[in-house]
């Protein structure tokens, strides 16, 4: 790819994310406008995202939220957009659409990963839990903590925890 369409591919993602920044911003604080935003939901997935192989393919990853509504779709295309050249992510409302049934070992579908995340708190410290779902025996869990200065979010710490919601069914 050129000079110019890398640029043109950066441009449009940053367009992407920004339009669905601002529509989430113009709402006027309904019930199902989540006020920490789109920006701290990337910053955690994309502490958990698997490395890019180095022949240029694309990790499926699975997001879905941990006991709760699934991202609005406006968030969704933001997520995907951020992360667009290097991995193919893809949102399920229900965690077993995610997951290859067909297996003894229940993986995610298409070799992918499944990460479930939570909802960040609004208060200090802005804390979330993340699931990451490999297989039925193999899933791990962490207590993220979030920070944000000018606007963006960095992860603080992740720590271990029991995995409650991601549990397969050994």
């Amino acid at each position: 790819m050129s000079v110019d369409g890398r640029a043109a591919q950066r441009w449009r993602r940053l367009f992407v994310v920004a339009a669905a920044s601002l529509a989430v911003s113009a709402c006027t604080g309904g019930d199902d406008v989540d006020p920490v935003g789109v920006e701290g939901y990337s910053t955690v997935i994309d502490g958990f995202l698997p490395a890019t192989p180095a022949d240029g393919s694309r990790p499926v990853v699975y997001v879905a939220r941990l006991g709760e509504e699934p991202f609005a779709l406006e968030d969704q295309v933001a997520m995907i957009a951020s992360v667009e050249d290097s991995h193919d992510l893809r949102f399920v409302d229900d965690v077993e659409a995610a997951v290859d049934d067909e297996d003894s070992d229940a993986p995610p579908r298409d070799d992918g990963l499944l990460i479930g995340v939570g909802t960040i708190s609004i208060a200090v410290p802005h804390v979330v839990r993340v699931e990451v779902y490999n297989a039925a025996g193999d899933i791990e869990a962490h207590k993220v903590t979030l920070t944000v200065r000018n606007d963006v979010w960095r992860v603080d710490t992740s720590e271990p925890i029991d995995p409650e919601v991601l549990v397969g069914d050994d």
